[in-house]
Formats: structure tokens, C-alpha cells, sequence
């Protein structure tokens, strides 16, 4: 898994490109099932989706908990970016 090797993150990178127009989609699809229900239930649910993927992806738990640290911080990263993106079309 790419993800979890950081020697390997061009390939990552040029992969993610790549795939970029079905992530868009499938994130779109996701966002749109999520927000059908609470904000909590969704923000529950989306840690319950992680966490099967996760699961579905890595055996081990070691590394199950180390991936969810990537994930986590790619989140973060992406809050990040989204909000800089809002604040910089109203100024």
C-alpha cells in the first residue's frame, strides 16, 4: 500500500491523479448518503466507514492503527486546504 510507504509517494501522487475523477465522484455519492442523516450520525458514520476500510485494507492491527494516523493527518490536511480555498475567494 502506497499510503504507507513514503518512499514510494510520487507513485502515490501520480496514482491519486490518475483516479482523482472516480474519487470526486465516489466522495460525492458518500457525502450525499452521510448528510441524509444527523450531523452526529454522519460524523459517526464516517468513522465507522473509515475504520471498515481500514480493517478491509490492513490485517494487522498495528498497522491498522498506523494507517488510520495517515488518514487522519490527510483529513487534516484537506480541512486545511479547503478552508484556505474559503477564505481566499472572500477576501
Amino acid at each position: 500500500m502506497l499510503y504507507m510507504d513514503e518512499s514510494r509517494q510520487p507513485e502515490l501522487n501520480t496514482n491519486l491523479v490518475s483516479d482523482r475523477p472516480e474519487i470526486e465522484k465516489t466522495v460525492r455519492r458518500v457525502c450525499k448518503l452521510l448528510n441524509k442523516l444527523s450531523q452526529d450520525g454522519a460524523i459517526y458514520a464516517h468513522g465507522w466507514v473509515g475504520a471498515e476500510l481500514i480493517n478491509s485494507l490492513v490485517g494487522d492491527e498495528e498497522r491498522a492503527i498506523e494507517l488510520s494516523r495517515i488518514i487522519q493527518r490527510q483529513i487534516e490536511k484537506e480541512l486545511r486546504s479547503v478552508h484556505s480555498a474559503k477564505g481566499s475567494s472572500t477576501n
